[in-house]
């Protein structure tokens, strides 16, 4: 099978690929991080590009047979709504979505015709809106509306589309979030200034790198893959909770659940 991973530098998306090319699928990685992609196996071809940018992707794919693509894109910046300036939201936006839809549109064509799969790692966030994660949370909850668009569009065409919304995982993207939160956020008498200091240091996790790429070869190779994988007690229970508790209160709940706070270890215990 033919794979395209995008997002291949980073921790998923490269466990992700290297466990594909170990079960010596031909792998095709993508990121636009060179140094990280060079980490993988030399069975895998790559190409470094910036995925935002549909041209250049468009020109990368064409004329290629893809029998999968798996997205395991993004990035986020830690803040209020309140303090997300307009530019930090269009480039949480464009760096979740718009580096997704690139792909998958110029893939879909030749992964339709060969009844192949395409896989979306999302987050839970996507799911259960985290306070100071506004623009992540709405980009991710956008992409899970575009996995259930795209799965309804292709699946009687015969392409399959999963989606994994896997918890917090300790791969350095949620730290990369937090580092500097204060010297972004830099007034020290502002509404949100202690909410800022607790996330330094911040690192949850919900589950393990390695049990989420197995999620993710399974929804990309298995013959009857599920719609949706919540990977994680936190990512399955949150949207279940939601369900049946009243609005206000589910709000304290996720509250409890930052820095500082319980719902961590109710949750993952």
């Amino acid at each position: 099978m033919r794979v395209l991973v995008t997002g291949a530098a980073g921790g998923i998306g490269g466990g992700v690929a290297r466990t594909l090319a170990a079960a010596d699928h031909d792998v095709i990685g993508l990121d636009r991080d060179a140094d990280g992609l060079a980490a993988l196996p030399e069975a895998a071809e790559t190409h470094a590009l910036d995925l935002r940018d549909g041209d250049a992707v468009e020109a990368l794919l064409a004329d290629r047979e893809l029998d999968c693509l798996v997205s395991c894109v993004g990035v986020y910046e830690i803040a209020a709504v309140e303090d997300t300036t307009v530019d930090s939201f269009r480039r949480q936006l464009d760096a979740n979505l718009t580096a997704v839809h690139t792909v998958v549109r110029a893939a879909l064509p030749s992964i339709r015709e060969r009844g192949g799969r395409i896989v979306l790692v999302g987050s839970m966030v996507g799911s259960t809106a985290l306070p100071y994660h506004g623009a992540y949370g709405a980009a991710k909850a956008g992409l899970r509306g575009y996995a259930d668009a795209l799965r309804r569009e292709v699946e009687p065409r015969g392409a399959t589309v999963a989606f994994v919304e896997p918890g917090p995982v300790p791969t350095g993207f949620n730290e990369r979030a937090a580092a500097g939160v204060t010297e972004r956020n830099a007034d020290p008498e502002g509404p949100y200034a202690d909410a800022y200091r607790a996330f330094e240091g911040y690192a949850p996790a919900a589950t393990d790198v390695e049990t989420v790429v197995e999620r993710v070869v399974e929804a990309a190779t298995t013959d009857g893959p599920r719609a949706v994988y919540r990977v994680s007690r936190r990512a399955r229970w949150l949207p279940r909770l939601a369900a049946v508790l009243p609005d206000r209160l589910y709000d304290r709940l996720i509250r409890a659940g930052l820095p500082g706070g319980i719902l961590g270890r109710l949750i993952d215990r």
